[in-house]
């Protein structure tokens, strides 16, 4: 009996590494490019956030520019397409091809080919933006010839990760994970395709009007929620269990959490604009469902904390059990501030402030971007053939994110309630305007200082990863871990080799 568990669990081995080896050339090359974007994202990130309160700064003739109009837009795309979405395509390359059981025949070159053609849509766009050719349009700044090459990089690497996925799936069936990754696939292009159909095409024919903006604003609120949020909690239902040794604690309250969070997410968006010049049911509906969807993650939270119930010590040792623990908790957090933005009885004060930017962020960067940082722990060195360099490092990147990320939703919140506040004064409307600035600037310097926190922890993170990719990691059979007090006892769970 021994020797028969020893041979399946070699195979089983021999079977995963062989899966990894499938996927490595496409992984790999999204998580390098990623970073990369990252990386300058952050920075125009801090420039931009130091533009708000210094305006002269880095007012020269030759960087004429570098002016927020330009910077925040090519801030936030870059974050959102250059990282957010690169970064998940990967995870979910490897995820797929693991859950599927069996390595990937064929297409990992092309993938790659739709990787470079990505990345220079990417860069088109945010050439463009800086070259004043902004729509002006949230998260759709790009020109407007630049969503096609995305629309079709995007559906060259879905549709061969769906066909490899369903080919096998007879077998291996359907699991948490297949669910929340498979909907982001399917759900991303229906939602671009369709924003930019009505907006960069219909919208020059016959102008929308009001009805555009409120297009535009369920793009972000979809974007998030049909995307992001289940490929984020895809990977959390695969890697908590995973590390913890533990299965899921009810796959009942998953499945809840799932149909409840791809029926409802569709309906938000248009509570943005309550009050405005839109059909009142409409952003009646969204601020319902923005409610509603405490639901989902109230199960999700409960879920995976049931999960690592006894097992919290190896937050203290495994880096990625660290990161997508923080994401997960941000999932919930940021279900919360999304309900405060959509409720007539705090969003009166929070509408179009600083807040809606602190909702962003905590979504992409908090939930998001700390899972896909767990993700990326655990999956390179599978692909690499060799262990992180430093603990310190990892250590450095999770609390410096942490804080970071922590002290800019806060003092975007903080900060969006004190500008709403005078900007709803009906006392002294004149004055409000000018009030409003001055009640945010306190907190637009800890915006600033938030940015260069997490600078510093994605710069030694993207050299980090550069030493991986190029096979320059740590050569051992044992896995980095962040303190080895009990690195003996969480061994089995832990090892490179799982």
């Amino acid at each position: 009996m021994e020797t028969t568990d020893t041979t399946d669990t070699d195979g089983e081995s021999l079977r995963r590494v062989e899966i990894d080896r499938s996927v490595k050339g496409p992984v790999l090359f999204l998580f390098a490019n990623s970073a990369m974007w990252l990386l300058a994202s952050t920075v125009m990130g801090l420039f931009a956030s130091v533009k708000l309160f210094a305006p002269n700064f880095l007012d020269y003739d030759c960087l004429w520019f570098l002016n927020y109009a330009r910077l925040q837009p090519a801030h936030m795309n870059a974050l959102i397409y250059g990282w957010a979405m690169q970064v998940g395509l990967g995870v979910a390359i490897w995820l797929l091809a693991r859950r599927s059981g069996r390595p990937l025949s064929s297409g990992a070159g092309m993938m790659v080919t739709a990787g470079v053609f990505w990345n220079i849509g990417v860069t088109l766009g945010i050439i463009g933006i800086f070259g004043g050719g902004s729509t002006s349009l949230q998260w759709l700044e790009f020109p407007a010839f630049v969503w096609p090459v995305l629309v079709m990089a995007f559906l060259i690497i879905a549709i061969r990760m769906v066909q490899h996925y369903m080919s096998s799936s007879a077998s291996n069936g359907f699991t948490l994970t297949s669910h929340y990754v498979l909907a982001a696939l399917f759900c991303f292009p229906w939602i671009y395709i369709t924003v930019n159909l009505l907006l960069n095409h219909y919208a020059l024919q016959a102008p929308l009007g009001a009805f555009g903006a409120g297009i535009n604003a369920w793009y972000v609120n979809t974007l998030i929620l049909l995307f992001f949020a289940p490929l984020g909690l895809g990977a959390c239902y695969y890697f908590i269990p995973k590390i913890t040794g533990q299965p899921v604690y009810s796959y009942q309250l998953a499945q809840l959490g799932f149909w409840c969070l791809i029926g409802l997410a569709g309906w938000t968006g248009m509570q943005k604009y309550m009050g405005g010049p839109l059909p009142a049911w409409m952003p009646a509906i969204g601020g319902m469902v923005s409610l509603l969807l405490l639901v989902p993650a109230g199960v999700v939270a409960l879920n995976h904390h049931l999960t690592t119930y006894g097992k919290h010590a190896l937050i203290e040792s495994s880096p990625t059990l660290r990161f997508v623990f923080v994401g997960s908790f941000s999932f919930l957090v940021m279900s919360a501030l999304g309900a405060l933005l959509g409720t007539f009885w705090t969003g009166a004060s929070m509408q179009f402030t600083y807040a809606e930017y602190g909702f962003h962020l905590i979504a992409i960067y908090g939930f998001f971007s700390m899972t896909m940082f767990g993700a990326v722990y655990y999956i390179v060195p599978r692909l690499a053939g060799c262990e992180w360099l430093s603990a310190r490092l990892i250590r450095n990147h999770f609390w410096f994110s942490v804080y970071g990320i922590a002290a800019l939703v806060v003092c975007m919140v903080i900060g969006g309630m004190a500008q709403g506040q005078s900007v709803n004064n009906p006392e002294n409307w004149n004055q409000s305007m000018v009030g409003s600035v001055k009640n945010a600037s306190g907190y637009l310097i800890g915006r600033a200082l938030a940015w260069a926190f997490i600078l510093f922890s994605n710069f030694w993170f993207f050299i980090h990863l550069v030493f991986m990719v190029l096979g320059l990691g740590r050569r051992s059979v044992s896995p980095t871990l962040l303190h080895h007090a009990h690195a003996d006892h969480h061994a089995p769970s832990s090892t490179a080799t799982v």
